[in-house]
């Protein structure tokens, strides 16, 4: 099942290669490298999943990834995170009512980055809402990957 997958992590390579292989096996990939950036797409259109690096939020004290999980699940209800991180320890035990599936730390186990894909899917297909049919425009073309 494809998705529609917003990256957001501020490593340059790590931000490519996940794109690159999610976009390989057929998923639409966007991406971002920092929150504010995330923030913008989502104005553009929904996600089904969005892969967070837990740890910008450290690092950027306005906003949280959190708070870039929530507005994603105010427009799609449908709407999962996938957290990564160097350190799953200083996380909130209660993500899974922020819509979290999945925290998994770095480096990034393919098999575990494709279950919790597949979990999000099963919980998208379970929440049966209809997507919006929101306008495309305003993708930045440059920075979209359809595989």
């Amino acid at each position: 099942m494809s998705q529609r997958i917003l990256i957001v992590e501020p490593e340059p390579h790590a931000r490519e290669g996940l794109r690159a292989i999610l976009a390989g096996v057929g998923h639409e990939v966007v991406v971002a490298a920092d929150i504010p950036g995330g923030f913008e797409h989502l104005t553009a259109r929904p996600f089904d999943v969005l892969l967070l690096d837990a740890d910008l939020s450290r690092r950027e004290v306005v906003l949280s990834v959190l708070d870039l999980l929530r507005l994603a699940r105010m427009r799609d209800g449908r709407a999962s995170g996938v957290l990564l991180t160097s350190s799953a320890e200083d996380l909130p035990n209660d993500l899974a009512s922020e819509g979290v599936v999945a925290v998994l730390e770095r480096p990034v186990e393919l098999a575990r980055l494709r279950q919790a894909l597949e979990t999000a899917g099963a919980r998208s297909a379970r929440a049966g809402k209809a997507r919006p049919s929101g306008s495309r425009s305003g993708e930045r073309e440059e920075r979209r990957t359809t595989g």
